[in-house]
């Protein structure tokens, strides 16, 4: 075997010299691997700065691992068990998210995680939304927390208010009507003449509310109520208009101007529909709203010396009921 080697090298060009050497046919003097030949002629400057270039990314290549590492998993886990990480943002910044939602959706928060049912049961935030009803509704500076032992969670839970966004009050008048019959009457014998209208009132918190009547039931007016909503105030309806309202102790007082004339409603807020003795559904605090006064007049002067008002006869059984709704 060692022959043909020597013939082979010592000839010329064969089929093995494209093949690597042997290690037992080459000597310790001649053979090196094939990579510091070919670096021979390099200078030691360039191969120190190959080495120096190839060490960041090593490091990069590492930063992932230390980044899990660095991972507290029992942290995370009890995040997670509180309801997530969207449950672990601060106090804060919740306190800004909560304002643009209902006052009385805050009860389903309660529910999301235990964080946010401590939170949402703090007395801090019952004081917030005190002053975001009573304050603008009643128009009043201060708060009096003293007359309900100085908790904000019972004056939220007592004191008459009325309930903004989230649905909209609904009073239906129905009367069944005589006929009178004459030489031009059409209606046949034994027909009823039966009156149906609605009267719609939806509050904002800064004082503002929205009212309707019309004999559209309320499948067809929440629509109407969800546009002029997303047109902001100012929009024109075909039933609906803007007016204001005020609210001292238990009684609102509602100014709403038509094309025609000035409207002026005063209602009683019930704070328990057990009052009523009805189960209607609505659960909660101050559904209900008794109609007491219902006034008009084209200039706008509702004194009782006033030339051109008018007083209506309030219905029996004029209740304004809540009803709830999401579009709203």
């Amino acid at each position: 075997l060692s022959s043909n080697v020597n013939i082979s090298v010592s000839g010329g060009q064969t089929a093995d010299d494209n093949l690597p050497p042997r290690l037992d046919d080459v000597s310790d003097d001649t053979w090196h691997p094939p990579f510091i030949g070919d670096e021979e002629g390099e200078d030691d400057d360039s191969s120190v700065s190959s080495t120096e270039e190839e060490q960041p990314t090593s490091d990069t290549s590492s930063n992932p691992v230390d980044e899990t590492e660095d991972i507290d998993v029992e942290n995370h886990l009890e995040r997670i068990r509180l309801g997530g990480l969207p449950c672990s943002i601060p106090d804060e910044i919740l306190h800004k998210c909560f304002a643009y939602l209902p006052i009385d959706d805050h009860a389903t928060l309660a529910l999301v995680s235990p964080h946010w049912s401590r939170f949402t049961r703090c007395e801090s935030l019952y004081k917030i939304l005190c002053q975001r009803i009573y304050l603008n509704q009643s128009k009043r500076k201060t708060l009096h927390a003293s007359r309900f032992g100085n908790s904000y969670r019972k004056m939220l839970e007592l004191r008459p208010r009325v309930r903004t966004r989230g649905g909209m009050y609904v009073l239906k008048y129905q009367e069944v009507r005589k006929i009178q019959r004459d030489m031009w009457t059409e209606i046949p014998v034994g027909a009823i003449l039966e009156s149906v209208y609605y009267r719609y009132l939806y509050f904002f918190e800064d004082g503002r509310v929205m009212y309707a009547l019309t004999p559209a039931n309320p499948v067809e007016m929440i629509p109407r109520f969800s546009k002029m909503l997303l047109h902001g105030y100012g929009r024109k309806d075909k039933w609906g208009v803007w007016g204001r309202y005020q609210i001292k102790k238990d009684v609102v007082k509602i100014w709403v101007s038509q094309e025609w004339h000035d409207v002026c409603f005063q209602l009683k807020v019930i704070p328990s529909n057990a009052v009523l003795h009805y189960d209607m559904g609505d659960k909660g605090v101050c559904t209900t709203m008794q109609m007491e006064k219902h006034m008009s007049s084209k200039s706008g002067n509702f004194d009782e010396n006033s030339y051109d008002l008018v007083v209506y006869d309030v219905p029996v059984n004029g209740y304004f009921r809540f009803l709830k709704d999401r579009r709203l």
